[in-house]
């Protein structure tokens, strides 16, 4: 995110976040530059999204569950929701996401509603990191080789069988 707010990274896929980070970073080398929307898709299919979340939660065995609540509840009310937005955080509320005032400072932060409409959640896999490390090595090979996408696909598919067994 950070390389990417410094101009020394042309795309970044699934981090909305960083992205909407350097249109109020007063160090963003990139502000007014970024343009958001969904991935493209064959003709017969839907975009993808990621959709990843960090939560706001109380545990089971709080002893100071009402205080918790009372903290969630004042940290996500809108008022709140928008000021971490326009801080440089991710607002969770539609209201945010719709906001004049943030769409005027972040130009795509709207799109976070459509973004949504077509979410998915990374796999729920206990061998997930070795997966994603597959797909990285995926990646860095075809922006750093010539061989063809379909090449590396098929490599990394067969990685991926492979830790699957």
């Amino acid at each position: 995110g950070i390389a990417f707010m410094n101009g020394e990274a042309a795309m970044m896929i699934n981090w909305f976040g960083f992205a909407a980070m350097c249109e109020v970073d007063a160090n963003s080398k990139v502000k007014g530059k970024i343009y958001v929307d969904v991935l493209p898709s064959a003709a017969d299919q839907i975009s993808a999204s990621l959709n990843v979340y960090w939560l706001y939660t109380i545990g089971k065995g709080s002893k100071h569950k009402e205080i918790a609540y009372d903290f969630i509840r004042f940290v996500t009310n809108q008022e709140n929701d928008k000021l971490l937005t326009l801080e440089g955080g991710i607002g969770c509320r539609i209201s945010s996401w719709n906001d004049a005032e943030i769409n005027r400072t972040i130009p795509y932060y709207h799109k976070l509603e459509t973004l949504h409409t077509v979410a998915k959640m990374l796999p729920q896999k206990k061998n997930w990191a070795q997966i994603a490390t597959v797909i990285d090595e995926m990646v860095l090979a075809a922006v750093n080789t010539i061989e063809p996408t379909e090449k590396l696909v098929q490599a990394a598919q067969q990685k991926i069988n492979e830790l699957e067994k």
